[in-house]
């Protein structure tokens, strides 16, 4: 498969689950949610974000040496030592919408965030190379975009201070270079052999709809949706 032939596959599968669509964020957006479904968003995502630089190292230590496995272990370095850890950036949100600043908040995963994080862990460690950057990449592809949403409807309908919106302060720039690095890389490897071009394809897919899911959980299970 040709490359751009991919990448063109690969965008109409993420515009399948273009998350800026979902009616969670959708509501985040024209501001129709509570800060007590922020704060158990939060919460929730919290599972997700804390565990993400865990992905990442766990794909680190089956990639033999050279520039795959450095672009994997320089954005691991990103989430978690250099600065502020991205988690930690995470808790100033949630503490922010009225949860406590510590070490998450203990509230069990609900099961759709559980499969979101099965589904990422079993991709970074168990799925073909090309699976797992297909992963990364359906994710933070999509995180600047909405990251610069999700700090605008916070400050606009929120009355949300700098600190609060500093996870996704730092995301709508950081991922873009995150995402371009896995890009490259899947490039690469699409040039490389025609299988792992199938093969990130499927991790793209796998990955989008495991977001889209775990939004679909959250959105059911928020305090103030219509039908609770």
């Amino acid at each position: 498969m040709e490359v751009s032939v991919f990448w063109q596959k690969a965008g109409e599968e993420l515009a399948r689950f273009d998350l800026l669509k979902h009616p969670f964020y959708q509501a985040w957006s024209a501001g129709e949610l509570t800060r007590e479904d922020l704060k158990f968003y939060a919460d929730q995502y919290y599972h997700q974000v804390s565990a993400f630089p865990a992905y990442l190292t766990s794909l680190h230590s089956r990639l033999p040496e050279g520039a795959m496995r450095r672009g994997v272990l320089a954005n691991a370095y990103e989430e978690e030592c250099d600065g502020v850890a991205h988690s930690d950036l995470w808790l100033r949100f949630a503490e922010g919408m009225g949860g406590a600043n510590s070490n998450g908040s203990g509230q069990a995963a609900i099961a759709e965030v559980r499969d979101l994080v099965n589904a990422f862990r079993a991709l970074a460690s168990e799925a073909p190379v090309a699976a797992a950057f297909g992963a990364l990449f359906a994710y933070e592809s999509q995180v600047p975009k909405i990251s610069a949403e999700k700090r605008n409807g916070l400050k606009q309908h929120y009355g949300a201070d700098d600190r609060t919106c500093s996870y996704f302060t730092v995301h709508e720039e950081a991922d873009v270079h995150h995402a371009g690095v896995w890009r490259g890389i899947i490039s690469s490897l699409v040039e490389r052999d025609g299988r792992n071009a199938e093969e990130a394809l499927e991790g793209i897919s796998r990955a989008a709809r495991a977001l889209w899911t775990a939004l679909d959980g959250i959105e059911r299970d928020r305090p103030n949706h219509k039908s609770n």
